[in-house]
């Protein structure tokens, strides 16, 4: 089993893809120990998908559809079956949690879950991206008084890098919009210095202590870009995923960082 640790799950989009991976002999590989979000209605969605993963195939219970469909209440959904809406609120880490704010205790359940240190792990997710996307850009400029210097959502990556220094995957994937690419604060790239820090998640956050360095990989290109290389060298334009391109019937284009 490959254990997997979702950041910022919102509703639980790239959780989902990774826990519908099936081999070639029919396993799924992959699943999902701790999934976080601070915003209530997403964490519902998030732990509903959870308590429908917890059935086999084709064993979902016709209770899940008339919750659905507006028949019954999650309440009475979850009350006949407490064991797999237990699983899916631990999964969920009980409730809506913050990611900077509730650290302590959600760095000391991931730490909990990890089991052994010789199993593979993966880190998967995408910080806020209000502060990165076009729109949210647009409007912070029409506010006189927005700082980006002091707009923690431009820093929330951080947090993210504590986790891979707590997990030490073997692999994770960092998830944005386009927008990312082209955002400053003080005139300085945060795409660069996001690159540049995941390469090196201990030394970014100040830590002297050895961890793990990663190669920040494009699924498209193949472009990779390591610790202490020329950042400047590498084509952020390569980390743009275009769903159109894959059978997907949306425009939906969006960054996708690999760390290897």
């Amino acid at each position: 089993m490959i254990k997997v640790i979702d950041l910022f799950a919102g509703p639980g989009g790239l959780g989902e893809g990774f826990t519908a991976f099936k081999t070639e002999n029919g396993k799924l590989p992959f699943s999902i120990i701790a999934s976080v979000e601070k915003e209530a209605s997403a964490h519902r969605t998030l732990t509903l998908r959870s308590f429908y993963r917890k059935f086999k195939k084709n064993c979902v219970p016709n209770e899940y559809y008339q919750y659905i469909q507006g028949e019954i209440t999650r309440e009475t959904l979850f009350s006949l079956y407490p064991k797999e809406s237990e699983a899916a609120l631990e999964e969920t880490l009980q409730e809506p949690k913050s990611l900077g704010t509730d650290n302590l205790e959600i760095h000391s359940t991931i730490k909990q879950r990890l089991g052994k240190e010789e199993e593979f792990r993966v880190v998967i997710g995408g910080p806020p991206c209000q502060a990165y996307s076009l729109a949210g850009r647009a409007k912070n400029m029409n506010d006189q008084k927005y700082n980006a210097k002091e707009d923690i959502r431009n820093f929330l990556y951080k947090e993210y890098l504590n986790i891979l220094c707590i997990v030490n995957p073997q692999v994770f994937v960092m998830e944005n919009v386009k927008g990312i690419l082209s955002s400053k604060i003080a005139g300085e790239s945060i795409f660069t210095q996001i690159l540049q820090d995941l390469t090196d998640p201990n030394k970014a956050l100040g830590d002297s202590s050895p961890g793990i360095k990663y190669r920040i990989c494009s699924v498209v290109t193949g472009q990779s870009f390591g610790p202490g290389e020329d950042v400047s060298k590498v084509d952020p334009r390569g980390f743009i995923i275009k769903s159109e391109e894959y059978g997907i019937p949306q425009a939906r284009h969006r960054v996708i960082l690999l760390g290897i």
